[in-house]
């Protein structure tokens, strides 16, 4: 059922969350909770986080109701950075009949602070296992199709260059 909550408890709710979450390799039952309390506490339809990794947007968590195939709504994508890199966005839909004010911008980019300092927080496994799967995918596609290229014994110097050139002409 939901409840309207003031931003400042929803706010303060979420850092409870964070506090009570223990760390895990698995991906945190906290970041769940907390799209969950979006939803159940302010008029939002549906709330999800995106991990931004090499330019792509992956999903990781997801809360409130489904949205239907082919259901176009409104959408409110925030970004979750520390300092300048973008870590990925929070994204939420309003409840039908219901729009972002001012005071739901505010709410929702302090939520996107909160989920940037836990995302990258110490004992977080969730970014981090995200990147490395995307790099070993990556690097798995990488190396098919470019092939195995060895390094060269002869060394990196302009002049070691030079004389391997004198001594191949």
């Amino acid at each position: 059922m939901k409840t309207y909550t003031s931003p400042r408890n929803v706010v303060a709710e979420i850092k409870r969350l964070i506090a009570s979450d223990k760390p895990s390799p698995r991906p945190p039952s906290a970041l769940v909770r907390i799209l969950k309390l979006l939803c159940e506490s302010r008029n939002y339809a549906r709330a999800g986080v995106f991990l931004t990794i090499n330019g792509r947007e992956v999903p990781r968590a997801f809360g409130g109701a489904q949205v239907a195939a082919g259901e176009t709504r409104q959408e409110l994508s925030v970004p979750i950075r520390i300092a300048s890199p973008t870590l990925g966005s929070l994204r939420v839909q309003p409840a039908p009949g219901h729009g972002f004010s001012l005071e739901e911008r505010v709410l929702l980019h302090e939520v996107a602070e909160i989920l940037a300092l836990y995302l990258s927080g110490k004992g977080k496994f969730l970014v981090r296992k995200t990147r490395e799967a995307l790099r070993e995918s990556t690097a798995a596609n990488f190396g098919e199709t470019r092939g195995y290229q060895p390094a060269s014994d002869k060394g990196d110097g302009v002049g070691t260059r030079r004389a391997a050139a004198k001594t191949r002409s």
